[in-house]
């Protein structure tokens, strides 16, 4: 971190997806004023130099979870790395309004609350309910808390009982060889199942599009052979 912020700053915002040299995810807007956060109380100042917490007003909108900011000519920066945390979020309820007429407040606060908490991830299914998950019992307590409290005003919600995902993984190379025959019995595939290397974990969590599921697949079988 290097700098200082300041009121009436033009600043270049780069997303957890943007792309060095392109425009991807990135965005530039004026900071509206810079405040310092002292619990429940907060004082606008001129400016804030680096090393400090400080809020920013004006880059809400364009700000998910992380961004990093930086001068607007600064076209040869590189955005900090994300943070990576050891748990995920694997319990989830949904969520619906007593009220049809809180809808709008429901899907603002949803938005609202998915950019308070870095693990906390908010969805619609293609049935349209509204998902909230988080990493446990408690963490959810305290989300659906903001939302109900901070977020929806004290709007009334109907919650679902708590649903866990539960999911299983290869730890060992497995012993035995499988064998499948293409439909017209001419070819035959075998395979073995074993756990993903530590690269290529890394590159997924990178969001490496060369692994990504939308790469090219000649392009991705070079590089999980590699």
């Amino acid at each position: 971190f290097s700098g200082v912020v300041r009121k009436g700053l033009k600043a270049r915002i780069m997303g957890p997806n943007y792309e060095y040299g392109t425009k991807k995810d990135m965005s530039i807007t004026n900071i509206q004023c810079t405040v310092l956060m002292m619990g429940t109380h907060s004082e606008a100042v001129p400016d804030v130099p680096c090393g400090n917490v400080v809020g920013l007003v004006g880059v809400d909108s364009f700000i998910v979870k992380t961004a990093t900011l930086t001068d607007e000519g600064c076209a040869d920066a590189y955005p900090l790395r994300d943070m990576r945390y050891s748990v995920s979020p694997v319990m989830r309820v949904a969520v619906e309004c007593v009220h049809p007429t809180d809808l709008p407040k429901l899907v603002e606060g949803l938005k609202r609350l998915a950019k308070s908490d870095p693990l906390v991830q908010c969805s619609i299914e293609e049935s349209g309910a509204h998902i909230v998950m988080g990493t446990g019992e408690p963490h959810l307590e305290i989300c659906l808390g903001n939302l109900h409290e901070d977020f929806m005003e004290g709007s009334q919600l109907k919650i679902s009982e708590p649903m866990v995902s539960f999911r299983e993984t290869v730890t060992a190379e497995s012993d035995r060889l499988c064998m499948s025959k293409s439909p017209n019995k001419h070819n035959r595939i075998y395979a073995r199942a074993a756990p993903l290397g530590d690269e290529l974990c890394w590159h997924i969590d990178d969001k490496d599009m060369n692994v990504h599921a939308e790469a090219d697949e000649r392009v991705r079988a070079s590089v999980l052979a590699d």
